[in-house]
């Protein structure tokens, strides 16, 4: 299981033509009493921290939840009844190993952690030349894939893979012209032996078209499949039974594309903050949104694959990172400034 690597701030500022933080875009919150009557649980904050990014539900213990913060990674083992906080400063990703759960790797500024224990322990692995954005560990052979935010940087941008649980890494180029990328989200096809990119170009150079990527060998060639996408893909899921791939962008929504990204359709949707396709019912998905102008938070579901949404709670709450159980019968927030949610779902 991988958290949507998505920082609420970062996306908020995004708005506006860049990667950096910027203050006053998210404080319009509803209260928390306004959930009272609404069929989500209010679960509180790790150590009264609001200021989260992802929660993650481990995939053997419904109890085990790592979230990640400004300000490191909280574990709880016991339903968020007490809390642990590991590592230090911004912690924006974390992602299980698919074969070995009791694996876990986690960034923490330009640190990546290992913990080999549940997240009781964890062992700094290596130091990247750039803050950690995203990590993925492929189901297909738990290699593990770290992007990371070029920013000014006047390298050639590519990813990190280390085949050996972390102790080494290979640096591959994207092979592409542009810089500045910060890769949001990655992820997997296992099946089709696809890895996927979202990135943003940090100072939005006009005309603005950021890449799009996709490897088909394993992360070490890369090509730009963003063809007609009119702006940048912050989350990216892949339907278990069809293949289909779903980019959301930030700002214009969903698309998607039934050739791996070949081309793309443009599929209506209410939010444009955050996206998961339920793999144990891969017709259900599930998308939030942010509090910012004409955008009023909340959480939205479709049971025909990503037609007719509807609105199942939360408005004026920030949606900044939605998470399933094992096996699919509770849904989880991280909302940016309020906390954690739960709801129970058939």
């Amino acid at each position: 299981m991988r958290s949507a690597c998505i920082p609420v701030l970062i996306l908020a500022a995004a708005v506006f033509g860049s990667g950096c933080k910027k203050e006053g875009l998210v404080d319009q919150v509803a209260p928390l009493d306004s959930i009272a009557q609404s069929n989500w649980e209010y679960l509180g904050s790790p150590l009264g921290d609001s200021e989260i990014n992802t929660i993650t539900i481990h995939p053997e213990d419904d109890n085990l939840w790592f979230v990640t913060s400004w300000k490191g990674i909280y574990v709880t083992r016991n339903g968020g009844h007490s809390w642990k906080n590991y590592l230090n400063g911004y912690s924006p990703a974390l992602s299980i190993d698919p074969n070995d759960p009791s694996r876990a790797f986690a960034g923490s500024g330009q640190n990546i952690y290992l913990s080999q224990d549940y997240g009781q322990s964890w062992t700094r692995m290596f130091t990247f030349p750039k803050a950690i954005e995203s990590i993925l560990v492929s189901e297909a052979d738990s290699s593990v894939y770290v992007g990371i935010r070029w920013e000014n940087s006047e390298t050639a941008n590519g990813i990190y893979k280390s085949t050996d649980g972390g102790s080494t890494w290979q640096y591959y180029s994207y092979n592409v012209t542009a810089k500045g990328l910060i890769p949001w989200d990655i992820e997997e096809d296992p099946v089709n032996k696809k890895i996927y990119v979202a990135t943003e170009i940090y100072d939005h150079p006009q005309p603005y078209h950021p890449p799009f990527l996709r490897s088909s060998d394993g992360g070490v060639t890369w090509e730009d499949i963003s063809g007609a996408l009119p702006w940048h893909a912050i989350r990216v899921q892949v339907q278990p039974q069809t293949h289909n791939l779903y980019a959301l962008l930030e700002g214009p929504g969903l698309y998607y594309s039934k050739n791996f990204g070949d081309t793309w359709q443009s599929l209506p949707v209410p939010f444009w903050l955050t996206f998961i396709i339920d793999k144990n019912n891969p017709q259900r998905f599930f998308g939030g949104n942010h509090v910012y102008a004409q955008s009023t938070g909340g959480v939205y579901q479709s049971d025909n694959a990503g037609v007719n949404f509807k609105s199942i709670g939360l408005e004026g709450h920030i949606a900044g990172s939605l998470c399933l159980n094992h096996n699919s019968t509770s849904l989880y927030l991280a909302s940016y400034n309020s906390g954690i949610f739960r709801t129970k779902i058939k």
